[in-house]
């Protein structure tokens, strides 16, 4: 499966899969468009949504290009949730959605709430594309989330630290945020485990790093922070601590989208940062990609439109490889594609599949560099 989705845009021969694909596959996109409400008024409420599902729409169309020069046969029906439930409830009743062997989407909890009981009555399975819901409660073995949800972050970040330092005494950080507030949690779950050396406290500003850091161990420190004033006011601390034994800090992409980003203070603190998505523009399947988007296109391709990309490969080509039961030979396996890696995993309180990969970058020289 890694050979085939590497190497399938560019390099596999049509041949190889045209014997594998012996009826179309029948492929649902339901995304909130919001084409019409934003037709009449450019301001519409759910516009940036609407948009940025236009863009994941854009990136599938070049995985489909590629489906069509290997000789893979897809029907894909394109549906308007209209970011309403009661719109998902039509689209189930008419028949081309009822032909479903895939459906990526819809994008919002209610939604796919929604779309639940069909997908395991028929035993169909729908992808959350773009967002995650930790705190849904929902039994479904067919609903396969493709990001990461905020908890399983603090698992992905021991388990890397762990690898690199079994001695370390991690030191985490969070704020008030969502993220801060959904990862601070799942850290204290972990930190009951006795045998770790974790701490895990909530950011203030009179916070004095010193009196958590060990003399003896490294000191990994995670700053489970997205506000902004939070985020710098503990890298400050730390950065103004020279007593700090052998260094190591863990903070999230969304440190990069700030007013003030201080670069010589993320250095100074020996950073690196957890992201569901990364991109090496330097890879030359990145490259090609890039150059079929603007082709056909004329613009950038946005992080949206490389995951669409992404998963209408994957799941597709899973699909025509192995039926709608594909999710059996997907699972546990690492599958590195151009935004991500996917490793999907059965969700033990949801009984549905959830990726848990998250791309570590360490900050060298000013410059973000993949590691794992």
């Amino acid at each position: 499966m890694k050979h085939i989705v590497v190497a399938f845009i560019f390099t596999l021969a049509a041949v190889q899969l045209s014997a594998q694909s012996k009826k179309a596959n029948n492929v649902s996109l339901l995304l909130p468009f919001c084409s019409k409400q934003i037709i009449e008024n450019p301001n519409y409420k759910d516009a940036e949504l609407g948009n940025i599902c236009r863009e994941y729409y854009q990136g599938a169309l070049i995985a489909l290009d590629s489906f069509e020069r290997a000789g893979v046969k897809v029907r894909l029906s394109v549906f308007d949730t209209e970011n309403d439930s009661m719109t998902v409830v039509r689209i189930m009743q008419k028949t081309t959605f009822k032909e479903s062997e895939l459906i990526i989407g819809p994008v919002r909890q209610g939604g796919n709430l929604v779309l639940s009981q069909f997908c395991k009555k028929n035993e169909v399975y729908h992808v959350s594309p773009l967002m995650t819901f930790s705190k849904i409660k929902m039994d479904d073995p067919f609903w396969i989330s493709a990001n990461p949800d905020l908890p399983v972050y603090a698992n992905i970040i021991l388990k890397q630290i762990l690898a690199a330092d079994t001695a370390a005494n991690i030191i985490v950080v969070y704020d008030k945020s969502i993220v801060g507030k959904s990862i601070g949690q799942a850290f204290k779950t972990l930190a009951s485990n006795k045998k770790l050396r974790i701490r895990v406290l909530e950011h203030n500003s009179a916070l004095d790093l010193k009196l958590y850091a060990s003399n003896i161990y490294a000191n990994h420190i995670v700053v489970a922070a997205t506000q902004e004033n939070a985020v710098l006011n503990t890298l400050r601390n730390m950065g103004d601590t020279a007593t700090i034994n052998k260094l190591s800090t863990y903070g999230l992409m969304q440190w990069f989208d700030f007013k003030n980003v201080d670069y010589n203070l993320y250095q100074r603190c020996n950073l690196s940062v957890f992201s569901p998505f990364y991109t090496d523009y330097t890879r030359d399947e990145v490259k090609q990609f890039v150059a079929k988007y603007r082709e056909r296109f004329s613009t950038e391709p946005s992080e949206a439109a490389i995951k669409g990309y992404d998963q209408m490969l994957l799941f597709t080509d899973a699909l025509n490889q192995n039926g709608k039961k594909f999710m059996d030979k997907l699972a546990d396996k690492s599958i590195p594609l151009l935004g991500t890696t996917f490793r999907f995993v059965k969700h033990k309180e949801s009984n549905s599949y959830q990726t848990g990969y998250l791309n570590l970058l360490k900050l060298e020289k000013f410059t973000l560099k993949k590691v794992n």
